[in-house]
């Protein structure tokens, strides 16, 4: 009987345990407000991964390793094993690979890419986690994730399905994020030429996460005062590329926008509510 209370004992203080450190995640990473939403620019290393908790769970791009599943654990709750919708920007591994681990893990309900073929071992892996589950995305689609609050496609024009792009980062699905009153426009790896076709479809925004690591192949002068960016982030690390370039920065400095990088301020996240948008950094 001793043996038996004791047990019980153990059992309650590992339930207690749990409860604490569910309410200390939801503190630190969660939201207590319906109507509060949080864009998470990961710092996942060389590459993307956005995560967009609008109580209907959007990841876009995963990165280049596993490192996406620990972030996505520290946001989500521990019992929380779905993702509503994945989008695959493109089919190169820093943008693919983490997605990989996410399937594996996780029970996803829908998964979106530009439709690109692409020739690796990770995009062959990927192609047979999410078959029954995939579809094409392009300009025109959207998703609405609750009131005021919806992403659209701006990019690419058409779906390439079955493709096989000379260069993969010109095919990569832009989305821009209508949060409240807050515009979000995440440009995946698009170069010059890209920018410049989306350029009317796109305006003013307050939050720009710059294309490609910061490389100069993408944010140029006349895009970036274009749509005049309030804040930029960069994801990041180091690397022997030399992004971000030194270019983009003096660009982002030109037209004023406050600039973030994952490999110096850790995770961006950009909480958006009827009352604007807050930037939170976690390193």
């Amino acid at each position: 009987m001793r043996f038996l209370n004791s047990q019980i004992k153990i059992a309650f203080f590992i339930c207690l345990a749990i409860i604490v450190a569910s309410v200390i995640q939801i503190y630190l990473y969660g939201s207590w407000k319906e109507d509060e939403i949080s864009v998470w620019i990961f710092d996942v290393g060389q590459g993307d991964s956005i995560f967009i908790d609008a109580h209907i769970d959007i990841l876009i791009d995963g990165g280049p390793t596993s490192v996406i599943i620990e972030k996505l654990t520290e946001v989500l709750p521990f019992w929380d094993r779905t993702i509503d919708f994945i989008i695959s920007t493109h089919p190169h591994a820093d943008h693919l690979t983490g997605l990989i681990d996410v399937l594996r893990r996780y029970v996803v309900t829908t998964i979106y890419t530009s439709g690109q073929d692409y020739q690796t071992g990770a995009y062959d892996i990927f192609k047979d986690l999410s078959a029954s589950q995939v579809d094409s995305m392009s300009v025109g689609d959207s998703i609405k994730l609750q009131q005021d609050v919806s992403i659209k496609t701006i990019w690419p024009m058409t779906d390439f399905e079955g493709k096989t792009l000379d260069d993969p980062n010109d095919g990569s699905i832009v989305l821009l994020v209508n949060c409240f009153d807050t515009k979000i426009l995440l440009t995946s790896d698009i170069g010059i030429d890209e920018e410049k076709a989306i350029i009317d479809s796109v305006g003013d925004i307050d939050v720009l996460k710059v294309g490609h690591q910061g490389s100069n192949t993408s944010s140029s002068e006349e895009f970036l005062r274009a749509i005049d960016p309030e804040v930029a982030v960069i994801s990041v690390c180091e690397n022997d590329y030399g992004h971000p370039s030194n270019k983009v920065i003096n660009r982002l400095d030109k037209v004023g926008a406050v600039v973030y990088r994952t490999d110096v301020d850790g995770d961006v996240r950009i909480m958006c509510s009827k009352d604007g948008y807050e930037i939170k950094l976690y390193k």
